[in-house]
């Protein structure tokens, strides 16, 4: 027989709606809306009494409430902190206390943490708040912000069936989730499926190149991109700083998507190749990339490219690499067995990420 499971809401849709709230989503035209988390904190307070609430959903609330209690003009610093520390106790608790949970009375607090990839580092605020003195006000902001990420990567984006977020496999499952993630800016889960999956990054950048992402959608030709580049610069260095092939790939890919093109006016005033081409040049020359060019593991490729399918965008993206890239410390060959530094030869930093993602020497 199928396992009942008996919730305090009527359908899906109605725990979907309270994420929403939660969790709203970000847009790149959005215009304020109306802070909706404390109607979620009241329905969760319904649900409550219903019985049978899970300890996700509950710490979710208990978590936002303390952050909604957070206003120094109607409360004390004291009270705030208070708050704070007891939805953050509350919410370690109910995850790894065995004697709440399903691990029985065997291990301690931390083994549950580890078993459920909760972070070490919250078992020891819980118990600073618990046993000792309260932490201070910043400290316990900080990580009741990650408490709730890490509750969605836990709980939340996991009840979505419609996106498939469950345990199906292979790459459209995979663009799936990526489109969804990349919709809401959740930069640590993107990274997560970097190093969790061989093609994790080369899917990422595929649905990044997808009309209405990196390039949005109906764009005019030879329109400015200023605010799609600040909207996005932030996702993409953040996943680069975590997974240092990222850039490589996507530099890659976007450079395979002007190649193979026909010289043809359909093409050379083609508004998305433009917008490829803009972010190729904003990746390869702005200051806002300039610390992250090391990460660029080598240019040959993208020299290739433009070589074997000589274009108007590729032709245009070669002198780019000769006249900017190549004066700066990119590689300019996948062989680096040593690269050449000011202070002599040095092993290259990225070996090991390189052949992880499937480069050889």
């Amino acid at each position: 027989m199928p396992k009942i499971i008996i919730t305090p809401w009527r359908d899906e849709s109605e725990l979907l709606d309270v994420r929403s709230k939660f969790y709203p989503s970000s847009s790149l035209n959005s215009t304020p809306s109306p802070d909706l988390r404390p109607d979620a904190c009241r329905i969760v307070e319904a649900w409550k009494l219903r019985g049978h609430l899970p300890h996700a959903v509950e710490a979710t609330a208990l978590l936002t409430d303390a952050i909604l209690h957070d206003d120094a003009t109607h409360n004390s610093v004291f009270s705030i902190r208070a708050t704070y520390a007891a939805a953050f106790s509350r919410f370690v608790t109910g995850l790894v206390d065995t004697k709440l949970g399903s691990g029985g009375g065997g291990g301690t607090m931390f083994n549950r943490a580890s078993m459920i990839g909760l972070p070490l580092s919250f078992v020891e605020l819980r118990h600073e708040a618990a046993h000792r003195e309260l932490p201070s006000l910043v400290l316990l902001r900080s990580y009741t912000n990650r408490a709730l990420e890490w509750l969605w990567d836990y709980y939340w984006v996991r009840i979505d069936q419609g996106v498939v977020f469950l345990a199906k496999t292979g790459e459209g499952g995979l663009r799936g989730r990526v489109k969804s993630m990349l919709q809401q800016f959740w930069q640590q889960s993107l990274v997560s499926i970097c190093k969790s999956d061989v093609e994790g990054a080369k899917v990422i950048c595929g649905v990044l190149l997808e009309e209405g992402f990196l390039v949005p959608e109906n764009r005019q030709l030879a329109s400015s991109m200023e605010t799609v580049f600040s909207t996005w610069d932030l996702v993409l260095q953040s996943i680069t700083d975590s997974v240092k092939t990222f850039s490589t790939i996507l530099t890659e890919e976007m450079a395979k998507e002007l190649s193979n093109k026909p010289n043809i006016s359909a093409t050379t005033e083609d508004p998305y190749l433009d917008g490829i081409y803009l972010w190729l040049e904003h990746i390869l020359t702005s200051e806002t990339w300039k610390q992250y060019i090391q990460f660029l593991c080598s240019t040959a490729y993208l020299r290739f490219i433009c070589d074997e399918w000589p274009n108007h965008w590729t032709d245009m993206l070669v002198k780019i690499i000769g006249q900017e890239v190549e004066s700066s410390q990119v590689y300019a060959s996948p062989s680096i067995q040593s690269v050449p530094s000011i202070g002599g030869s040095v092993e290259p930093p990225l070996a090991d990420d390189l052949q992880a993602s499937g480069w050889s020497y």
